[in-house]
């Protein structure tokens, strides 16, 4: 297991100075389980984000957090790490920020904490209204508040009239993930 704070590389014990350096391939597996062949362009050690280009026909460059990495295996190291591969990169900003964004709501929409029943209910209201979690309260349209155990006298916050809402779509809701009365 890891220390706390530490990326694989540290972990395994990497030398000072050599941790990701540039031009070094690594076989990188990330905690989510994605798994890859990468060449390190750059690294910043503050931050722990690397940049790394998949190897083989694969035109993905990816910019990781090393402390995403749960395992990287020292493969191999190129003098000038941009002229391994003949074929121009071409890096698209815009959808960068759109994957990031992405990335970002979706790790957003997952309660910690939350029971599977308040993540179902979340899940559920979120396919037709703007919501977030604020700690284990279910926040719909930035004003109005579902508590614990998620049930329509749990709603409080907001208009009357968006609370009347909100209360009928959390009892539909309820009802279609058959999660038992809404009392």
């Amino acid at each position: 297991m890891n220390p706390a704070n530490a990326t694989a590389i540290e972990a395994e014990g990497g030398g000072n100075g050599d941790k990701y350096e540039v031009g070094k391939t690594y076989e990188v597996k990330l905690t989510t389980g994605i798994e890859f062949t990468g060449i390190v362009l750059a690294y910043d050690s503050d931050p722990h984000v690397g940049a790394l280009p998949e190897t083989g026909e694969s035109m993905t460059t990816r910019t990781v957090n090393a402390d995403f990495i749960s395992k990287a295996k020292f493969v191999g190291k190129f003098k000038d790490p941009l002229a391994w591969n003949e074929q121009k990169r071409f890096v698209d900003l815009y959808g960068l920020l759109e994957k990031e964004a992405l990335a970002i709501r979706k790790i957003e929409s997952i309660g910690v904490g939350v029971t599977a029943e308040a993540q179902k209910i979340f899940d559920a209201l979120s396919k037709t209204l703007r919501v977030k979690w604020d700690n284990k309260v279910i926040v719909v349209m930035g004003d109005v508040r579902i508590c614990s155990p998620y049930h329509s006298d749990c709603v409080t916050g907001g208009t009357r009239a968006a609370n009347d809402q909100i209360k009928k779509v959390l009892k539909n809701v309820r009802e279609k993930l058959q999660l038992g009365s809404d009392t």
